[in-house]
């Protein structure tokens, strides 16, 4: 059973002039809790609680999502998409070993360089690749 997507997102949904049907609600839902997956993981996850979804629906809902700006793909240095929910600013840190993604805050002092320079930013999208914590430690007790 699909745990129920939060409000915040159900508003916006519906702000959006579209319904909340079934499958956007199974889909979002799982891009909130998962974020960062592509849309294979989110075809294979969301199977689980609608074994009759068909991947051609996971790729239209997750275009429809993207176009009414709910959620974004980002390309982390790989051939396709991952997805997450459109929220706060933030930078990816990916490890080029596991795969692992982590978020951290977009620092003040990159909006402040931009408007030193009279830019006006809407959107912010950072990724950083290299090594994380886990894999250092572990090629350092193996190394």
């Amino acid at each position: 059973m699909p745990q129920t997507l939060s409000p915040e997102l159900v508003t916006r949904l519906e702000a959006s002039g579209k319904r909340v049907t079934p499958d956007r609600e199974l889909l979002l839902g799982i891009i909130e809790r998962q974020p960062h997956l592509d849309a294979e993981k989110i075809y294979r996850v969301a199977q689980k609680s609608r074994p009759q979804i068909g991947l051609a629906t996971v790729y239209r809902t997750l275009s429809l999502l993207r176009e009414l700006g709910i959620i974004r793909a980002t390309d982390l240095g790989e051939n396709h998409f991952h997805y997450e929910v459109c929220a706060d600013e933030h930078i990816h840190l990916v490890c080029t070993h596991c795969g692992a993604i982590a978020d951290i805050p977009v620092p003040p002092s990159v909006r402040h360089a931009a408007d030193a320079e009279g830019f006006e930013v809407r959107e912010t999208h950072f990724e950083l690749y290299g090594t994380c914590r886990n894999c250092r430690q572990g090629a350092a007790r193996h190394g």
